[in-house]
């Protein structure tokens, strides 16, 4: 059965598909596709270039934690209208960069700008919105980063043929200009009603320090982080290498690109059918799935196949690691409830932090040293079957709290 909306409901999805696309596509989609033309442009090293992914989730972590805090009062455009604009900035300043230093700040701004526009605020307005079907509507929602991530590593990859990096980055500023700030005045309302404004009286909300402490205390909420830290935090990390991976096996700049794209594509159906699949089959059966299936191909990648072979491993990854964000704020959602999610996610995000910019440098410095991948994608994959431990820890330590 289709999903029922009313037309509220389907302004707010809209915008959760839009802001999202666009603020993970322009940040951690394009990387990837700049990594080689930035290591000429400032004659620096893998590891270096490889670092503003680093940089960028630094200060998403640190935004999610403030975003998260405003979102969960009810401050949605405000929170979104912010991220909006040090999108926009950091996107022009990355456009003529001088140093690395500055290219660097760019980074930090952009990483401060996604939770107040990517899966996060998403999560809180949809939330927020929809009461019935809220899997389905995650599922959809969860659509806006590979949709976004695709479109615009593939065009990144055909208009650097053509146009220098600057001027590409300088467009997609103007891309965010135009597309982000219309829609978050015109859709998302001012505030949203909190639950702890709707009784006179009721449990501490999160803000407090107490309650916060409360999250902080719970090894439900520390659990659940590692499922999330591990399996988003490997994912994020080994992004940043995947297209230079793909031209270690002779794809020139299009080409990877290309293929990229199609990975970041399969996220679609993937965040689709895993949220669909939610509102009917255990989350703790369909994150075994998923973790299980991204720990073989990661094998797979290390195994060294032809690049016919590692095409479709591409594809089924950005399929099956498309369901990670819907399943995970699903998670959220049912522990935590409604009015923690931000900060949970938030907390979370620090959680990943450090396995994320570990991923990173593991493979950064395993190519320099080795001139390939094997050993940090072997690491990889044991990482993801380490994060279904957690899930079952997880789960016992919800029973028995």
């Amino acid at each position: 059965m289709g999903l029922l909306m009313t037309s509220i409901q389907s302004s707010i999805l809209v915008v959760a598909l839009l802001t999202q696309g666009v603020a993970v596509g322009l940040t951690y989609g394009i990387l990837p596709v700049f990594l080689e033309p930035l290591e000429v442009a400032f004659d620096a090293s893998r590891t270096q270039i490889s670092s503003g992914q680093i940089l960028m989730m630094l200060a998403l972590t640190v935004g999610s934690i403030t975003a998260g805090m405003f979102l969960d009062r009810g401050y949605a455009r405000r929170v979104m209208l912010t991220g909006a604009i040090l999108l926009i900035l950091a996107l022009a300043a990355a456009s003529w960069a001088p140093n690395l230093g500055v290219l660097g700040s760019a980074a930090v701004m952009a990483g401060l700008a996604v939770p107040s526009i990517g899966p996060l605020a998403a999560a809180s307005l949809i939330t927020r919105t929809f009461d019935e079907d809220r899997g389905r509507a995650i599922g959809v929602m969860s659509m806006g980063p590979p949709l976004g991530s695709g479109l615009f590593a593939m065009l990144s990859g055909w208009l650097l043929l053509f146009f220098d990096w600057r001027e590409v980055y300088l467009l997609f500023s103007a891309v965010a200009l135009v597309t982000l700030v219309p829609i978050i005045m015109l859709v998302v309302p001012p505030r949203f009603e909190v639950a702890t404004e709707a009784a006179e009286e009721g449990p501490k909300s999160a803000d407090s320090p107490e309650g916060m402490g409360t999250l902080l205390r719970q090894p439900t909420f520390w659990w659940s982080a590692g499922i999330f830290a591990l399996a988003t935090g490997i994912a994020s990390g080994w992004t940043v290498h995947v297209a230079a991976y793909l031209g270690g096996l002779g794809l020139d700049e299009a080409q990877s690109s290309s293929l990229l794209a199609v990975q970041y594509w399969m996220g679609v159906p993937g965040a689709l059918v895993f949220g669909l699949l939610a509102d009917r089959t255990s989350i703790t059966t369909l994150f075994v799935v998923m973790l299980g299936s991204a720990s073989a191909i990661f094998a797979g990648f290390a195994a060294g196949p032809t690049p016919l072979v590692v095409s479709g491993l591409c594809v089924v990854s950005g399929f099956v690691i498309g369901g990670v964000i819907p399943l995970y704020m699903l998670l959220l959602g049912q522990r935590m409830g409604p009015d923690s999610l931000g900060r949970a996610m938030g907390l979370s995000n620090l959680v990943m932090l450090p396995v994320m910019a570990g991923a990173v440098l593991l493979a950064a410095s395993n190519f320099e040293a080795e001139g390939g991948y094997g050993f940090s994608l072997l690491v990889f994959s044991a990482g993801l079957l380490a994060a279904i431990g957690c899930l079952f820890a997880s789960n016992w330590s919800l029973r028995t709290r």
